[in-house]
C-alpha cells in the first residue's frame, strides 16, 4: 500500500493534468482519494486518475523488485492487482 506522507503522482487522464503530492492518512478501505488543497482546481469528482508511488532501493533490492498494478472501478473498488 501507500504509506502515509509518502510522495505520490497523480496523472489525470481526464483533464490531462499532472501533479505530485502526498497521501495524508484516510479510512482504511474506504476506497476514497481525496485531493486537497491547490492541487484540488487541477483534479474533479469523477475525473479518472493514475496514482504512482514511487520507492528508493539498493541496486540488489531494485533487481528483484516487481511493480503492482490495482485496477478499480468508479467507486474504486478493487478489480484487479496484477503484480510484475
Amino acid at each position: 500500500g501507500i504509506l502515509t506522507y509518502e510522495q505520490a503522482d497523480i496523472y489525470d487522464l481526464t483533464n490531462g493534468a499532472r501533479l505530485t503530492t502526498s497521501a495524508l492518512p484516510g479510512e482504511r478501505g474506504s476506497g476514497e482519494v481525496k485531493i486537497n488543497g491547490a492541487a484540488a482546481h487541477l483534479v474533479k469528482p469523477g475525473d479518472l486518475v493514475i496514482l504512482v508511488a514511487y520507492g528508493v532501493f539498493e541496486e540488489e533490492a531494485a533487481k528483484n523488485l516487481k511493480p503492482t498494478v490495482v485496477l478499480v472501478d468508479e467507486r474504486n473498488r478493487i478489480l484487479e492487482v496484477r503484480k510484475g
